[in-house]
C-alpha cells in the first residue's frame, strides 16, 4: 500500500532536528486541536493545518466560513452567486463529499447527505477556523479524503461587542456577542440578479464549568435562512425559494491528569432543506411540490490522549447515528424515501518524540452500516534539516462511504454503490529565512472507485476507475515593517483528472494566487488597520457558447480593499470594497458573480 511504501522513505529521515512552524501560522494562535484530535502547539503539528482567526474575520470582513476560507492555500471556493448563494468547496482537487466539515469537533449537519450549507455558516461567535488539508480518515473516518475543516465557536469567551453593517444591493446587517451567546440578523437584495434575496438569522450559545475535577462545555448553534434560487442564467427562475434550518448542539466532559485526559463529547444535529417554485407561473420551475429534506444524527466520541516521557498515544471511539428523507419534490410518495445511515469505528495514533523530531502511525477501523468496513492507515514525520529547513511528510490510505443522496435519493440514487478508496500524501519544505518564512508543498492524491454522476445515465451516480490529482503550494510572508506585510499564496493543481471521461475534474482551476498587502496600525491609533488582497484564479470549465461572457468560469482577477478607523477610543468604522475592479465573472458557470460592491459596518466593543 501508498502508506508503507513510504516507511523506507521515513526511516532514512528520522535521523535529524526539531518542530518547525505549521505554514503561515498566525501569531495569535498557539494551539489547535483538530490535526491530532488533542491539544497540542501549532509548531507541533505534523499534518499541514492553517487557522483563520477571530482576529482576521474582524479584520477582512468574512461574513460566512466560505468567504473566510477562500484565501487559504489549497482550498477551493465555488460560490454560486452574493451573499446566501450555495458554495461548492473542495481541498486540494477534492469534492465536497471528499472534504470533512465539522462544527466544535462533531460534524456539521448535512454531513450524512452531502448537504452542508457552507455559504450560510456564520462567523458570528467563531473564535477560529482550522484547516487540516490532506487525508484525515484515520481519526476522522469517512469524508475526509481532502482533509478536515473545523469551525470552532466560543460562545462563552467572546468579546462583548455589537454591529450594524449596510452595503451595496440593499445588503444589511446587525450582530451582538457577549458572555455566553452570540446572535446574528442578514437581509439582503442580491438584487444584481433576479429572485437572489436572501434573510438569515443565527444564534450561538455556550457555557465552560467544572464539576469537581470535571470540566463541562457545551455549544449550540440554531440557524434558519430563507434564499431565491435563480438558477443558470440561461434559465432564472422567478419563483424558486429555498428555506434551511441547521441546527447542532454538543456536550463535552473531559477530566484532564498528569498524564491524560480523557474526553467524551455527546453531540445531535438537524437539518431542514424546503425548496419550491410556483409551477402554474414560473416557466423556469421543475418541482411539481415542495420538497422537504431532513437529516436527524446524534454523535458519541470518546477519546483518550495519553503522554510520556517520549511518546503520545491517542486512541478513541466513534459512533454516529441517523435518519435521512429525501425528497424529489414530484409530490407523490414514491418520490419520498426514509433511510437510515449508521458509522461505527475504533481508532488509535501514536506519536514518537524523536531527539530532533516527531514520528506518528495510526490506523482506524471503521464499519459505515450495511456499506461495509474499511481500514485507514496513515503515518507522518516532521524534522529539521538545518540552517532553518524544516522537512514534513505525510501518506495515508483514506475513504469515503456513499452518502445518503448517492445511495437513496428517489430516481437518482444507486444503493450499489462502494466506497472511494484514496491514496494521499503530501510532503513539504519550510524555509525560515525566506523573507517571514517561506514553504514549498508536493500534494498527490490517487482516488479509486471515485463516485461521479453518468451523464450517460440521466447523471446517476455510480463508481468509476480513477481519478488522480497533483499539486504544489507556494506560500510566503515577509516581515512586518513599520506595520506593514505582504503574504503571497500560489497553488499550481497541475493534475485534476477524471480518468473515466478523460477530462479534467470540473471547478478545480490550473493556478490560484492570493496576495494580501496589508497595514497594522497602533492599539490606539486612528488608523486600526487596512490593506488590498487580489485574487486570480485559472480557468474552471471550458467555454460554453450558451452562455453570455461574464456567466462563464473563465480565468478571473479580482481586488479586495479594506480599512478600519478608530473613530471612538471603543468604536471602529470599517469600510469594505469587494471586487473594486468590478471583474464580470463567474466562479461556477451559469451563475454570475456580483460586480463591484461595498459595505459600511460600525462596531462598538
Amino acid at each position: 500500500m501508498f502508506v508503507f511504501d513510504a516507511l523506507r522513505v521515513i526511516a532514512a529521515a528520522v535521523t535529524i532536528a526539531s518542530p518547525s512552524p505549521t505554514p503561515s501560522a498566525p501569531p495569535e494562535i498557539t494551539h489547535v486541536v483538530t490535526s491530532d484530535r488533542a491539544d497540542e502547539t501549532l509548531r507541533s503539528t505534523t499534518r499541514t493545518t492553517y487557522v483563520v482567526t477571530a482576529a482576521d474575520i474582524a479584520r477582512r470582513g468574512y461574513r460566512t466560513v466560505g468567504d473566510a476560507l477562500a484565501e487559504v492555500p489549497g482550498v477551493e471556493i465555488n460560490r454560486y452567486g452574493g451573499i446566501g448563494s450555495n458554495v461548492s468547496y473542495g481541498i486540494r482537487g477534492s469534492s465536497s463529499a471528499q472534504v470533512l466539515v465539522l462544527i466544535d469537533g462533531l460534524p456539521a449537519p448535512g454531513e450524512f447527505a452531502n448537504s452542508v450549507q457552507f455559504g450560510t455558516i456564520s462567523t458570528s461567535g467563531v473564535r477560529r477556523v482550522e484547516v487540516v488539508e490532506g487525508g484525515g480518515s484515520t481519526l476522522y473516518g469517512t469524508g475526509a479524503i481532502g482533509g478536515i475543516i473545523n469551525i470552532i465557536t466560543d460562545a462563552q469567551n467572546v468579546a462583548p461587542t455589537a454591529s450594524a453593517l449596510y452595503g451595496t444591493f440593499g445588503d444589511s446587517q446587525l450582530r451582538a456577542q457577549g458572555k455566553g451567546f452570540s446572535f446574528e440578523r442578514i437581509v439582503a437584495g442580491n438584487d444584481y440578479r433576479v429572485n437572489s434575496n436572501y434573510e438569515e438569522t443565527t444564534a450561538r450559545l455556550g457555557f465552560d464549568r467544572k464539576l469537581g475535577d470535571v470540566g463541562v462545555a457545551f455549544r449550540g448553534t440554531l440557524e434558519s435562512d430563507n434564499v431565491g434560487a435563480p438558477g443558470p442564467y440561461a434559465s432564472e427562475s422567478t419563483t424558486s425559494r429555498e428555506g434551511d434550518t441547521n441546527n447542532i448542539g454538543s456536550l463535552t466532559f473531559s477530566l484532564k491528569g498528569p498524564q491524560s485526559t480523557p474526553t467524551l463529547q455527546l453531540g445531535g444535529s438537524r437539518q431542514s432543506i424546503a425548496f419550491g417554485c410556483d409551477a402554474a407561473t414560473d416557466p423556469n420551475c421543475f418541482f411539481a411540490a415542495q420538497a422537504v429534506s431532513i437529516e436527524t444524527r446524534s454523535d458519541l466520541a470518546f477519546r483518550n490522549s495519553v503522554s510520556a516521557a517520549s511518546s503520545r498515544t491517542i486512541y478513541g471511539i466513534d459512533l454516529s447515528r441517523g435518519i435521512v428523507r429525501s425528497d424529489d419534490g414530484n409530490g407523490t410518495a414514491t418520490g419520498v424515501s426514509y433511510n437510515a445511515m449508521a458509522q461505527s469505528a475504533v481508532y488509535a495514533q501514536e506519536n514518537w518524540a524523536l531527539r530532533s523530531g516527531d514520528l506518528y502511525a495510526g490506523i482506524r477501523g471503521e464499519r459505515d452500516g450495511s456499506l461495509g468496513g474499511a481500514i485507514s492507515p496513515s503515518l507522518g514525520l516532521r524534522t529539521e534539516l538545518g540552517n532553518g529547513v524544516s522537512f514534513r511528510l505525510n501518506a495515508a490510505d483514506a475513504f469515503r462511504a456513499p452518502n445518503a443522496s448517492e445511495l437513496y435519493f428517489p430516481g437518482y440514487g444507486n444503493p450499489n454503490l462502494a466506497p472511494e478508496r484514496a491514496e494521499v500524501g503530501d510532503a513539504s519544505l519550510r524555509f525560515d529565512d525566506i523573507l517571514g518564512g517561506t514553504t514549498l508543498t508536493w500534494f498527490t492524491n490517487y482516488t479509486h472507485d471515485l463516485i461521479i454522476a453518468n451523464p450517460n445515465d440521466n447523471f446517476a451516480p455510480e463508481n468509476v476507475a480513477q481519478a488522480r490529482m497533483q499539486g504544489f503550494t507556494l506560500e510566503t510572508h515577509t516581515l512586518p515593517m513599520h506595520g506593514i506585510t505582504v503574504r503571497v499564496n500560489a497553488t499550481d493543481l497541475y493534475r485534476a483528472e477524471d480518468v473515466y471521461l478523460g477530462t479534467r475534474l470540473p471547478n478545480d482551476p490550473v493556478f490560484t494566487v492570493n496576495t494580501l498587502l496589508a497595514f497594522q496600525g497602533s492599539a490606539r491609533g486612528f488608523l486600526a488597520d487596512g490593506g488590498i488582497s487580489i485574487r486570480t484564479a485559472g480557468q474552471r470549465q471550458p467555454f460554453d457558447p450558451t452562455l453570455p461572457l461574464f456567466a462563464q468560469s473563465n480565468a478571473y482577477t479580482t481586488s479586495d480593499a479594506f480599512v478600519r478607523l478608530r473613530v471612538m477610543p471603543r468604536t471602529l468604522l470599517a469600510l469594505h470594497a469587494y471586487n473594486f475592479g468590478n471583474e464580470q465573472y463567474a466562479e461556477v458557470s451559469g451563475y454570475p458573480m456580483p460586480g463591484r460592491t461595498f459595505t459600511v459596518e460600525l462596531t462598538t466593543h
